[in-house]
């Protein structure tokens, strides 16, 4: 031991030491940005800023549009896809967008002398709490966003997330597959090992009742076609 303590200070810390000390700072610097990121507000806007007044360092939001006109036919269509029959139709945004509306409305109160819904509570039990989703069709992509409740150990804060994607099939499962996500101004798409896993469980963590999941595990094809999302069931 007295040996190597003299070779030491003799010949300073070895290769194998420095190489170690770079990747644990590295490691640290990538965490410490990743966490400013997150934290840092993105921009919401109803359309992109001019070229010239576009900021690098910003993360621009542009929510989906919400127009009752165009949304009145969603509950009809809604029947169409529960009905577990063949069907090929079509949805524009603000019908998804009024059906994600149902995903935030309040539990209604209980009857007298009736124990309250546990289950009717917001869980925060999870890291990531998502909020009712948005969405907006952006050229032959689905773009997802809101509000997401991050828990940790009772600390709480509301970041933004923002994903963008298409829908793939793998085996007789269609699957939303973002090839952007970003938490909060933090592009999470440049880490794969952490953005995959963060959207299932986005997704996983949204209310969304049983019969709706069971109708929509018996698609067949899922497409973006002319500005709306197209639903095929043979």
């Amino acid at each position: 031991m007295a040996d190597k303590k003299i070779e030491k200070a003799l010949y300073g810390p070895s290769m194998t030491e420095v190489a170690l000390g770079a990747v644990l700072g590295l490691l640290a610097g990538v965490l410490a940005a990743a966490v400013y990121l997150v934290f840092k507000p993105v921009a919401q806007v109803k359309e992109m800023p001019a070229a010239d007044k576009v900021q690098k360092s910003m993360v621009y939001y542009i929510p989906g549009t919400e127009s009752n006109a165009k949304s009145r036919g969603w509950q009809a269509k809604q029947k169409q896809i529960l009905a577990g029959k063949a069907l090929s139709l079509s949805l524009v945004e603000d019908e998804l967008n009024a059906w994600a509306n149902t995903l935030a409305a309040p539990p209604p109160a209980p009857k007298a002398g009736a124990k309250p819904d546990e289950s009717a509570k917001p869980a925060n039990d999870g890291i990531f709490n998502p909020g009712k989703p948005n969405f907006r069709i952006v050229g032959d992509q689905l773009q997802i966003g809101g509000k997401c409740l991050l828990n940790w150990y009772g600390l709480t804060y509301e970041a933004s997330y923002m994903t963008t994607g298409t829908f793939t099939k793998s085996g007789d499962t269609v699957s939303y597959s973002a090839d952007k996500v970003y938490l909060g101004s933090c592009p999470m798409h440049l880490l794969p090992a952490l953005a995959g896993p963060l959207v299932n469980h986005l997704i996983d963590r949204v209310k969304v009742p049983d019969e709706v999941r069971a109708a929509w595990a018996k698609l067949d094809s899922v497409t973006i076609e002319g500005g709306a999302l197209k639903l095929v069931a043979q």
